[in-house]
């Protein structure tokens, strides 16, 4: 256990350092009136509501530039500039924003290979153990402004199928963005599993979902300069599935399957967290920090289980199917969640971030599934900690008359554990250690995203 916690000193040394400001203050600016340039009303509208900025105020230059990397997070914004100009009294400024917005169709696709230090069971029973996979999601869509600071969009999404939401900002005039969407994933889609949170079952298991709607709000309430109220709700359900231990290296496992074709899952997951957020940019950062601290809840629910167990007998060849019916399995699980991340930018080319998470919670599960009986009634205290680093370096940066593009490569360290108590009696590790490395290029342009991964992870016992 000695070793474990070489990932909390490392989250320590991170983010305890002072942020300690100049023991002389600038001098402020009045700022007049805004302008936001280069961007249609209602995007201009949610700009400038997502400044958090009064005409009138007087505001020293990093408030400006802080509310200049609010705007750049708004997720239609790929760039975003400011400038003074003289107002109509003498002392007096005109802020004036120029904004280079995202098109309004927009893509997202990624090519990841993932190598894994042993074989892992993580697309069912139809491939087996796997030690490295491929994967390609992607999606494309649309957004559409409507009214005085409103967003509709949609999108076909090669893992959620088709998605549709809506995003209202400056709600009531306070800066408050809520939003609601809705994805639809339709029957007899291979292959989509999902592995749970540890805390719902610590047999590190992954189901397959044969369908699913799932219905998401979120609500962000501003507070004070870069400080918000993060509330989120999403809730999926679906239809049969199966369980399988993604540790599981046997041939013939025994798999559960939820009450036939018929049956029915269901998983919930809702958080309210406190967010002190002061990063340039959401997706391409190159310096500041993101600090978060809440609740999280998550539930889970199956109808009627049925194991069913292969056996593979001796010559002559004969594979036998026993099958069972075991109660419905149900977890619930409410923690403490911390988490941080802060950039540093070594020359205007390189940045090195670091990422921080520990959460402490319970548990509480009734007839876990296991290999020979179910685990009728548990109450568990979970626990789980990572740490990890990354390296950027931008290869090409372009802004201007040569249009707009970014090409970054980055690498990156992860490690972590997560763990219960008391032990189960399972067969996966207690605690659960990871060590992930990975290493990509990604490129932006105003329309979307593509993404090339190499990943190596190593999952079980991995620190010394």
């Amino acid at each position: 256990m000695r070793s474990h916690w070489i990932a909390a000193w490392l989250l320590t040394a991170l983010f305890l350092a002072p942020l300690a400001a100049g023991a002389e203050e600038p001098p402020g600016f009045l700022i007049e009136t805004i302008t936001v340039e280069g961007t249609r009303t209602a995007a201009a509208n949610i700009v400038e509501a997502e400044t958090r900025l009064q005409e009138g105020q007087t505001y020293m230059e990093e408030d400006l530039r802080q509310a200049i990397y609010r705007v750049h997070r708004l997720p239609f914004v790929l760039d975003a500039t400011f400038a003074l100009r003289k107002g109509s009294q003498r002392g007096s400024y005109e802020l004036v924003i120029q904004v280079t917005p995202a098109k309004w169709f927009f893509f997202d696709h990624s090519i990841r290979v993932t190598h894994f230090d042993e074989p892992l069971s993580l697309a069912g029973r139809e491939f087996g153990s796997l030690t490295t996979t491929f994967s390609f999601p992607g999606l494309i869509g649309a957004r559409l402004f409507v009214g005085r600071s409103s967003v509709l969009f949609g999108s076909l999404d090669s893992e959620e199928g088709f998605q549709a939401g809506y995003s209202q900002y400056d709600l009531f005039g306070r800066g408050i963005v809520a939003s609601l969407g809705y994805s639809h994933l339709p029957e007899n889609v291979c292959c989509v599993a999902e592995t749970l949170p540890y805390a719902l079952d610590p047999g590190f298991v992954s189901w397959d979902w044969d369908g699913y709607d799932r219905t998401s709000l979120n609500l962000g309430i501003p507070l004070r300069k870069n400080q918000s109220l993060q509330i989120g709700w999403t809730r999926k359900s679906g239809g049969s599935g199966e369980r399988f231990e993604v540790l599981d290296t046997f041939e013939f496992p025994p798999v559960l399957e939820v009450g036939g074709s018929d049956g029915t899952m269901t998983y919930n997951r809702a958080e309210a967290k406190w967010v002190l957020d002061t990063s340039d940019d959401p997706l391409v950062p190159t310096r500041g920090f993101t600090l978060s601290a809440g609740i999280e809840a998550y539930s889970f629910e199956t109808d009627d289980l049925l194991r069913i167990r292969y056996i593979l007998r001796e010559l002559p060849f004969q594979l036998d199917v026993i099958q069972e019916d075991i109660p419905p399995y149900e977890a619930r699980s409410v923690a403490a969640v911390v988490s941080a991340t802060r950039h540093w930018s070594l020359t205007p080319r390189q940045t090195v971030s670091g990422t921080g998470r520990l959460s402490l919670g319970r548990s509480s599960i009734h007839d876990l599934p296991a290999r020979e009986e179910s685990i009728q009634e548990a109450d568990l205290d979970v626990y789980g900690l990572s740490a990890g680093l990354q390296h950027a370096i931008s290869l090409r940066r372009a802004r201007g008359e040569n249009g707009f593009g970014d090409l970054r490569w980055e690498t990156g360290l992860e490690v972590g554990f997560e763990g219960s108590s008391p032990q189960l009696g399972l067969d996966t590790p207690n605690p659960l250690e990871r060590l992930s490395l990975s290493t990509g290029l990604v490129y932006r342009n105003p329309w979307g995203r593509l993404r090339f991964q190499l990943t190596y992870l190593d999952i079980g016992e991995v620190l010394p």
